[in-house]
């Protein structure tokens, strides 16, 4: 069963007012395994998946991003290649398909029948 997205802007953003600020956005949302909003699921997601986003990107927003395997190029931080602005795209488009698995957490987003992310509950974990 599938539900609407009918959450408050923070599950979004991580913030009230659904802003997602103009700072370097890996450094407002850290790379972890348990991401409590959907844009550090994503920024996440190009960390560890970084051959799944690639593809995820090609296939909702139509272009190619650069082949990078960040956990294995040491001299490549990760997002480097990876504008800021595929994130913002990537979270209109989860908005715009408007699809979850559930309510409660842990929480599927869909991007497209093929592409999502998990949102978690707020937790102590570490970031990567």
């Amino acid at each position: 069963m599938s539900y609407s997205l009918s959450f408050a802007e923070d599950f979004f953003s991580g913030t009230p007012d659904g802003e997602i600020g103009s700072d370097d956005i890996r450094k407002l949302y850290p790379v972890t395994r348990r991401p409590q909003n959907v844009v550090q699921a994503l920024v996440s997601n190009e960390y560890y998946c970084p051959r799944t986003f690639r593809r995820m990107v090609k296939e909702i927003l139509g272009y190619d991003l650069p082949k990078v395997d960040f956990k294995n190029n040491a001299h490549t931080p990760p997002g480097l290649l990876v504008d800021e602005s595929v994130f913002y795209e990537l979270l209109e488009a989860v908005k715009k398909y408007d699809t979850c698995d559930t309510l409660t957490p842990p929480i599927k987003v869909y991007l497209n029948e093929e592409h999502s992310v998990t949102v978690y509950e707020d937790t102590e974990e570490e970031v990567a």
